[in-house]
């Protein structure tokens, strides 16, 4: 049975500020949705309460789950702590998804409700691109003081590990802090081949701190190099008009395209022909759209910031260009590399190759697993979880050394947010939260010592790349 199955009939209440029928929705409402409809085919009985937006009914089914909308933009804030003063009896785990501003749930849900935070992206350096005083400051006190006080005590989910070094570096929490990637939906086949010019493509929210601008800037010196280019930037949000006026301003309009929102056979074709993809943001939790265009083969040039360096394996999958530079030049670079049919097809075939590692089933169990731990640990007189050291150590048999009751033993010594795999290479086991000493000490049950235990490396704690390193 696995863990997503294991919490069938449990009650569990997702917090999110927005769904996926609100207009503004973006990445962080596909992965909440993503897996909310995962659990709920499994079984598990699943509210997801949200913001209210014009035109959405107050209740809704989306997939199986529940979908209560209350409050608006910030007072989905307060509509939350209600309905957990008053139903938070019915939940058997509550999951609250931060966005900047959580949803202080340890504070509203009942004494002994297990309670998981998940954090995108820290998004102390935002807010003065959003807010103005007194709402900005109020904004990173929200995020960092009073999210400390609020969750000392709750196990945190990141979505990457740059992720989980800024939760510590700028908001100090000091918990247990899980990796759970986004993942990505199986790629449409895009219809037409790689294009025989020079063309960007990207498909994304447009917002401010996603810093497009940049992109649009840069393609006047491209255009001395490949007056034919073609760059589309697909997508809407608060940013659009002044992409657009800055097209305008460059008089780019036959070179740059901005088609608005397109659907996903449309934003497969547009991934499919591009020689690359952009993300310039100024921080990402992930890079989502990053993924999206591996899955086409398509590489990536992006800041090296939080998220996008996790996502980008530089000068493997993409480029990371240090945050702040000219976009020209490394994209001249790079377009150059690509221009080459053997490099283009290196790149494209190890850009499909690790975005293979990530699914949103995947990411349900991953999740899910952290749920189990947390609903197991209730009750007991005084919990304890195995330590918060920002490490995963892996442990590695190759084929044939573990029999079947060693296994098993060795399965009874782990946590259940441990990741068990079996491969030509062997069993391995990817140990959360220590380092080789600890996960030394976890396995002295296990007769047979391990055959080789080592520190794992980013993409190992992302991806689960099998232990001789291949992927």
């Amino acid at each position: 049975m696995t863990a997503i199955d294991e919490l069938s009939g449990r009650r569990i209440l997702f917090l999110n500020w927005r769904d996926l029928t609100n207009p503004a929705a973006g990445g962080a409402e596909a992965y909440a949705e993503q897996i909310a409809r995962r659990l709920a085919a499994a079984g598990c009985r699943l509210t997801l309460f949200t913001s209210a937006h014009e035109d959405a009914p107050p209740y809704d089914w989306m997939d199986q789950y529940l979908v209560v909308r209350r409050g608006g933009r910030f007072g989905v804030y307060a509509a939350a702590a209600r309905h957990l003063r008053r139903h938070g009896h019915h939940y058997d785990a509550v999951v609250d998804f931060q966005n900047g501003i959580p949803f202080f749930a340890p504070w509203w849900a009942p004494a002994g409700t297990p309670v998981l935070c998940v954090v995108h992206h820290v998004h102390q350096d935002q807010f003065n691109m959003y807010f103005r005083w007194p709402l900005n400051v109020i904004g990173r006190l929200l995020e960092g003081r009073a999210s400390r006080r609020a969750y000392r005590d709750c196990p945190l989910i990141a979505v990457s590990p740059s992720t989980r070094a800024e939760m510590r570096r700028q908001l100090r929490l000091r918990g247990p802090v899980y990796i759970v990637p986004n993942g990505i939906d199986p790629p449409v086949p895009g219809r037409g081949s790689r294009a025989e010019v020079p063309a960007i493509a990207v498909v994304t929210r447009l917002v401010p701190h996603k810093q497009l601008h940049l992109l649009v800037q840069a393609v006047p010196a491209l255009l001395e190099r490949w007056p034919d280019l073609q760059v589309d930037i697909a997508g809407d949000g608060p940013g659009r008009a002044a992409l657009d006026a800055e097209v305008r301003r460059l008089g780019l309009e036959e070179t740059v395209r901005l088609p608005g929102r397109v659907p996903e056979q449309a934003k497969s074709d547009l991934l499919s022909r591009a020689w690359l993809t952009v993300a310039p943001s100024l921080a990402e939790g992930w890079g989502l759209t990053v993924l999206e265009a591996n899955a086409a083969g398509t590489p990536a040039l992006a800041y090296d910031v939080p998220g996008l360096r996790d996502s980008v394996r530089d000068k493997v999958t993409g480029w990371l260009v240090p945050p702040g530079q000219e976009l020209a030049s490394p994209l001249i670079a790079a377009l150059e590399e690509v221009s080459d049919p053997e490099r283009q097809q290196a790149m494209a075939d190890e850009c499909q190759r690790w975005a293979r590692h990530f699914s949103w089933d995947s990411t349900t169990d991953r999740l899910a697993r952290v749920v189990l731990s947390e609903l197991g640990r209730r009750g007991q007189p005084r919990p304890s979880r195995r330590g918060t050291a920002d490490l995963t150590t892996i442990a590695s048999w190759p084929p044939g050394q573990l029999d079947g009751d060693v296994e098993r033993r060795l399965r009874k010594a782990v946590r259940v947010t441990d990741l068990i795999s079996r491969s030509e290479q062997g069993l391995s086991i990817l140990l959360t939260g220590c380092d080789e000493v600890e996960a030394a000490a976890v396995l002295r049950m296990v007769p047979i010592v391990p055959a080789r235990l080592r520190l794992a490396t980013t993409a190992e704690v992302l991806g689960g790349i099998s232990m001789d390193g291949t992927q």
